[in-house]
């Protein structure tokens, strides 16, 4: 207990002062304001510097591949300016949509005009078709000049045969067979 002085104020008054108040020993003090900011220091470690650095690392890698990315297209719009780029030439979807209505089954061409040509006792030498134009050009050679008209005339009957014209036929070097180029136009759609 701690040394008390007594003062006497007046009769039968007393006045007790404590001098020396009970305190916890320093050394136990210490030890736990130190205990307590270890663990503070550990959590602040563990919740906020982890996390942090975690962030920061890959803020810095988002932000190098941004960097890199603005470059790449800087010097992509240079090029496009240097090479003087139409970007609208480029966009050719539309086209392709518009190439698929003028599809048409080439196997089956080649397979009627077979037939039709046989039929005449004929054959093909040469088959190109260009489709953008829609037109099938075929070399036919056969015996006789005069079966060429109604080999047109055949040509025509093929559902999917529009107009057909060929040059006249001429001679080959071998005096027995003549040939002579088809134009076929084809109709469109055709499968």
């Amino acid at each position: 207990m701690a040394n008390r002085h007594v003062y006497m104020k007046g009769n039968n008054d007393f006045v007790h002062v404590d001098l020396l108040p009970d305190v916890k020993r320093s050394r136990q003090f210490n030890a736990n304001v130190i205990v307590e900011l270890t663990l503070a220091v550990v959590a602040s470690f563990v919740f906020i510097y982890i996390p942090y650095s975690k962030a920061t690392v890959e803020f810095e890698d988002s932000n190098g591949i941004n960097n890199n990315l603005k470059h790449e297209l800087l010097l992509t719009q240079e090029e496009y300016e240097g090479y003087e780029i139409d970007l609208d030439a480029l966009s050719f979807q539309s086209k392709i949509d518009l190439v698929k209505d003028s599809k048409a089954d080439f196997n089956s061409f080649k397979d009627d005009l077979d037939i039709v040509v046989d039929l005449f006792s004929g054959s093909l030498t040469q088959i190109t078709y260009e489709a953008e134009s829609g037109i099938i050009s075929v070399s036919i050679q056969m015996t006789s000049m005069l079966m060429y008209d109604d080999l047109n005339s055949s040509l025509l009957n093929i559902s999917w045969v529009e107009n057909s014209t060929y040059v006249s036929p001429r001679l080959l070097a071998n005096a027995i067979m003549y040939e002579s180029t088809f134009t076929i136009g084809v109709a469109e759609n055709v499968e």
